[in-house]
């Protein structure tokens, strides 16, 4: 990376009683080694404790405190992404811990390309922690090769995948998913344009949000390091939800995945897994409305 590289830098942090981890991911941004310009937007989202919530924000000039009434993650990002400054935007949760070279490393990866895609540590309950970096880190794609990249990681299972491994582990074993993730990614403002994340979907918006970016991205980097510890919590988003409620949001991803890829070339795979999904969770009858593109009915 040149030393005049001309980027400030966004880091977009959506918050909803986030209070009890906000002194500890405030430090590890104060800890950045990241020597260019850049700010911090945290989105207080309609927080019933927002009084007391942010003290350990306050005195740190690169900090930024914006409110909204609550919405949901999404609209809390996009309400960051609105307000941030940065041509480079980044995505961070405030329960999460970036590691000093979180910032320099996407930074750096993202030089001379669109889009910069990373690995990350998580950590469980037990302070255990497990590296998930891509195995073609360094790889550069460029045009459709992106949207390939992309779309295989995060949903793209074929039709033969599913035969031919049957259990969710082999799959993505064989196949080399990876977690459709936004906050060990790296974005540009003038490449994301007026592209928001989807606010009626309750779960896997990143996902949707990584594949749209790339139908805009030109070239993307792999980035073989991983500097953002995931913090998986059993109260978190991706835990919760009753199988009625799963099924209500894979029929929401259904249709956000047909505005993406209209002739799902992309994902017959993914479609055939989200069906059967829907069949255990929900019955015969809502398998049917899925397959035929009705919408989900009274669940």
């Amino acid at each position: 990376m040149s030393d005049g590289f001309p980027v400030e830098v966004s880091v977009v942090v959506p918050c909803y009683r986030a209070g009890r981890w906000l002194a500890r991911f405030a430090e590890s941004l104060k800890a950045q080694t990241y020597a260019g310009r850049w700010e911090a937007v945290f989105v207080d989202d309609g927080d019933p404790d927002a009084a007391t919530a942010y003290a350990a924000l306050e005195g740190e000039p690169r900090f930024r405190l914006v409110h909204r009434p609550n919405g949901g993650v999404s609209a809390a990002r996009n309400t960051g992404i609105e307000n941030a400054k940065g041509e480079m935007l980044l995505f961070a949760d405030p329960d999460d811990e970036p590691r000093p070279d979180w910032i320099a490393n996407l930074v750096r990866a993202v030089d001379g390309v669109d889009f910069a895609w990373g690995g990350f540590l998580m950590r469980d309950g037990g302070g255990r922690i497990a590296t998930f970096i891509p195995k073609d880190a360094d790889a550069v794609y460029e045009g459709p090769d992106v949207r390939r990249r992309v779309w295989r990681a995060v949903f793209g299972y074929r039709l033969r995948d599913v035969l031919l491994h049957p259990t969710r582990t082999g799959l993505w074993r064989a196949c080399g998913r990876e977690f459709g993730t936004v906050w060990c990614r790296a974005f540009r403002r003038s490449v994301m344009g007026d592209l928001r994340f989807d606010e009626t979907l309750p779960l896997n918006e990143d996902a949707i949000f990584l594949s749209e970016y790339a139908l805009r991205a030109r070239t993307m980097r792999v980035a073989g390091v991983a500097d953002y510890v995931y913090e998986a919590r059993q109260d978190g988003a991706a835990s919760v939800g009753n199988g009625a409620g799963k099924s209500r949001n894979k029929f929401l991803l259904r249709d956000a995945r047909a505005r993406l890829d209209p002739g799902r070339r992309h994902w017959r795979g993914t479609f055939l897994l989200s069906a059967l999904e829907v069949l255990l969770d929900s019955g015969a009858r809502q398998a049917w409305r899925y397959i035929r593109g009705l919408p989900v009915d009274n669940l």
